[in-house]
């Protein structure tokens, strides 16, 4: 604790959710792709900004649940009302697996196939949540009752677990 570096308290914005120096778990050495994220440019802009919040939504839950081999797993995604999402991270137990993300009430879908996990992420080794983001080159917004659907389907001929996380911000009246 004495080796590190000492920072003024006053010079760190505690309303900011998501400041790795208000959140020590997101500190470069403990995590440095989400530290990365969190430096990126687009992401400090929706942490400053009026009236949005940022937000990560994964899916299965629980996390550790095991998809079995050939199977397509359907998850309604609970999110909150106006919510914009902007960026995607796919993760698993080693092996590679297919998703998608479709609007429940649109049927819109993020991509015009599914997509392999290891295309969006480079974390398909077992570390979840910690791969790089893969950003949408239009953000997609969420209106009520609308809610994302995510569809995993595991092509191998192994169980395994698998994760997909939507990078979102929500959208409140001022």
């Amino acid at each position: 604790m004495l080796t590190k570096d000492w920072i003024d308290p006053r010079s760190v914005d505690w309303t900011d959710a998501l400041s790795p120096l208000r959140n020590p778990g997101w500190s470069k050495n403990n995590n440095r792709y989400v530290y990365q994220a969190l430096q990126d440019q687009f992401m400090q802009a929706l942490r400053q900004g009026k009236g949005i919040e940022p937000r990560g939504y994964s899916c299965p839950e629980p996390a550790n649940q095991i998809i079995a081999p050939g199977t397509t797993y359907d998850y309604n995604m609970p999110i909150e009302p106006n919510c914009w999402c902007w960026a995607v991270a796919a993760s698993g137990s080693g092996a590679d697996f297919l998703f998608q993300v479709t609007d429940s009430v649109t049927g819109a879908t993020f991509f015009s196939q599914p997509v392999p996990a290891s295309l969006m992420s480079a974390a398909v080794n077992g570390t979840a949540g910690r791969g790089p983001l893969f950003y949408l080159s239009t953000p997609h917004l969420f209106l009520p009752p609308s809610y994302p659907v995510v569809r995993i389907i595991n092509t191998q001929s192994t169980p395994q677990t698998c994760r997909v996380t939507l990078y979102c911000a929500v959208e409140y009246d001022q």
